[in-house]
């Protein structure tokens, strides 16, 4: 899955709001998918940092590609009785002066009895990422957000 959003706000910005997770709670609101993020290991988060996410389901992360201000990649498992969840997230950003456009691409597997219910649970990882962009955006470009 691959979405992209311009947000008016320099490329260093959008990379440290990603990359705080332990702050997420400030821009992020709970959904049905996401409660929070947690436990994470670094402060400063660096590459190979771990942290905890979800709601529904805990999802184990770790951070797996960091490169300010320019990627930052997450891997993130759920071991369920017979199935298992991972989500690979990868966020790409281009400067465009006051700018950024950001490119997200997130890619879940499913295996086990996940694997036989993917369209309903692809669904809604499709609608949280989409929510995810809108709520970073929003709070990058209000005014005296960082």
């Amino acid at each position: 899955m691959d979405f992209t959003i311009d947000i008016a706000s320099p490329a260093e910005q959008v990379f440290a709001l990603i990359a705080d997770l332990p702050n997420y709670s400030r821009w992020l609101s709970p959904s049905s998918l996401y409660g929070a993020t947690t436990q994470v290991s670094d402060t400063p988060v660096t590459l190979g940092a771990t942290y905890v996410d979800g709601k529904q389901a805990t999802l184990h992360g770790c951070v797996t590609e960091f490169r300010p201000p320019f990627a930052i990649a997450f891997h993130q498992e759920a071991r369920l009785l017979l199935s298992r969840l991972t989500i690979d997230i990868r966020y790409r950003l281009e400067p465009l002066g006051a700018h950024t456009r950001v490119y997200r691409t997130t890619t879940p597997r499913l295996s086990g009895v996940l694997a036989l219910l993917q369209p309903m649970i692809v669904r809604p990882i499709r609608k949280e990422n989409l929510r995810t962009l809108a709520m970073m955006k929003q709070y990058l470009e209000q005014e005296g957000c960082m």
